[in-house]
């Protein structure tokens, strides 16, 4: 049994919780199998494969990890506790404990990898709780959580036990936030990391704001009443690169809008899309774009703008210059559409 070196009472959402403060060695904890990083491929394994020796070979390959041993070892040892529950699984702090066992192998006659501070969770303590006590230690510390560990930190909240409703409370967020949030985790879960090379790289927990935009889109919920396999078929355009950015998901709707839209993102990628939609319709190609904008503002100008624009001869030279070009064009377009239709009659009298 391991020294108390200090106790400390934590309120945590209004229950009190009493810690206390040990040195442990990094050996004699059990990492968990839960954590984000290496959650998914944990699952994938068998009751028999899924234990510390698999959780310590996915997290080591990391390269946060290596970077993090290195931290470590110029530091002299951990500084900061970690989180244990009662029967000493690590709660927060897996890549900490991971780190300090390589340095400890490196280094066995140096004591300051030895062991590490760690605060122990009381027995009987509820799930909620825990999982709570996570949230403000993420919440106020440097490293945080990132958004797609603060979604998967929401979902284990609702798993023991508390309503959608009390989950947003402590995330001042909405219900519907809440279960937006939850939703793309389990898109991601379900159907992406399943799909991609290596799972556990960091890189794909990156691409969680496209997936939360997915749930979170009325429009393309609404496509999906009527695309079964949405899901599916996003899951492997963001694998593909063919949505690699959060601009593409927000405009994915317009494409979802038309069949051929669609055939042309899966088949040639989302510029040849949006290429195809820009033809069908000139707001969505740049210059008209800019055109529609300009139209509109000038349509909004203020008495004040008029007034200011009647006594500045630089600002009524620009308008008037804009006025001419527009004419010229609509003139152009004119002599064209003029010479198109002769030339039509032209060779229809010739093929007579």
């Amino acid at each position: 049994m391991e020294d108390v070196m200090a106790k400390y009472v934590r309120n945590i959402q209004g229950n009190k919780v009493e810690l206390e403060l040990v040195e442990i060695d990094p050996d004699d904890v059990v990492l968990d199998p839960t954590n984000p990083r290496v959650g998914f491929s944990m699952r994938q394994l068998g009751d028999a494969e899924a234990g510390d020796a698999a959780c310590t070979l996915l997290l080591t390959s990391q390269e946060d990890t290596e970077s993090l041993k290195r931290s470590i070892m110029l530091s002299g040892g951990v500084q900061e506790p970690i989180y244990l529950r009662h029967d000493r699984t690590v709660a927060e702090g897996n890549r900490r404990v991971v780190a300090l066992r390589a340095a400890k192998e490196e280094h066995p006659d140096n004591p300051a990898f030895g062991t590490m501070p760690a605060w122990i969770i009381p027995e009987g303590t509820p799930e909620h709780v825990v999982q709570d006590l996570l949230n403000e230690i993420h919440l106020g510390s440097v490293r945080g959580w990132a958004p797609y560990e603060k979604a998967l930190q929401m979902r284990a909240l609702v798993a023991s036990g508390l309503i959608e409703a009390e989950v947003a409370e402590r995330y001042r967020m909405t219900t519907n936030d809440v279960r937006q949030h939850i939703e793309a985790a389990n898109l991601m879960d379900r159907l992406y990391f399943p799909i991609t090379q290596d799972p556990t790289d960091a890189e794909h927990r990156s691409k969680y704001s496209y997936f939360l935009e997915f749930a979170k889109n009325g429009r393309i919920q609404r496509h999906r009443e009527a695309m079964p396999d949405l899901a599916q078929r996003f899951a492997g355009w963001v694998r593909d690169g063919r949505l690699d950015t959060g601009m593409k998901v927000r405009k994915l709707p317009k494409i979802l809008d038309a069949k051929e839209a669609v055939r042309l993102l899966e088949v040639d990628g989302f510029d040849a899309a949006e290429e195809y939609l820009s033809e069908r319709n000139p707001r969505e190609q740049e210059m008209y774009l800019l055109m529609e904008r300009a139209r509109a503002r000038l349509a909004e100008m203020s008495v004040v703008e008029l007034v200011e624009a009647k006594h500045s001869p630089e600002r009524l030279e620009i308008l008037e210059a804009l006025q001419q070009t527009v004419t010229d064009v609509l003139d152009n377009i004119e002599r064209v559409a003029v010479r198109q239709t002769q030339r039509k009659a032209g060779g229809g009298r010739k093929r007579r």
